[in-house]
């Protein structure tokens, strides 16, 4: 259940960004650059982000830490909000990392149609989401990009449309296969 409601959002998150990235333009790039840098936003992707991590850290957590991992996945996110810059990249990057792992996993486990193809995707997105969380300023350069270039705007579109549209497609297969068993 957990991995149908991560890849709503998922599909959801990269189709806000690849409206986000076509409609950008020289007049609204302040704004969006404005939103690389969003706090509300930033937490709103952390905190549920690092609570989906948690059951995934229990295997491979030392038995001493176990205690702790609920509260730090609480109080991490929070210290984080008052602390770092790019809060949104940084977020946003967090969550296409969970989003790769997840899809990899689930994709396998659930048997779904194209599942190398979804997993090359996925592989790729779970790349970026690295690259964003080393460099947050990253996603800011690409909305700048995105603004004064037609080919980076239409590029960059169509790369998160095509994660986008990979987990509405992994949603569908994965609500598919557990009703079709």
């Amino acid at each position: 259940m957990i991995f149908i409601v991560e890849l709503i959002a998922a599909a959801a998150v990269m189709g806000i960004l690849s409206w986000l990235l076509l409609k950008s333009s020289p007049e609204n790039i302040e704004t969006r650059e404005k939103l690389c840098r969003n706090r509300i936003a930033g937490i709103a992707f952390a905190l549920p982000t690092a609570l989906l991590c948690v059951p995934l850290a229990i295997p491979v957590t030392p038995g001493f830490l176990l205690l702790w991992l609920w509260p730090l996945a609480i109080v991490l996110p929070v210290l984080c909000f008052f602390h770092l810059d790019y809060y949104a990249s940084r977020g946003w990057a967090f969550f296409l990392i969970l989003f790769a792992y997840d899809t990899v996993h689930g994709v396998f486990e659930n048997h779904t149609p194209a599942a190398p193809l979804i997993t090359v995707i996925a592989l790729l997105a779970g790349i970026a989401g690295i690259w964003v969380s080393a460099k947050p300023c990253t996603l800011r350069d690409i909305f700048r990009k995105a603004a004064r270039s037609e080919k980076w705007k239409y590029t960059a579109f169509a790369a998160s449309a095509l994660i986008a549209v990979t987990a509405f497609y992994t949603l569908i297969m994965t609500i598919y296969g557990v009703f079709a068993r």
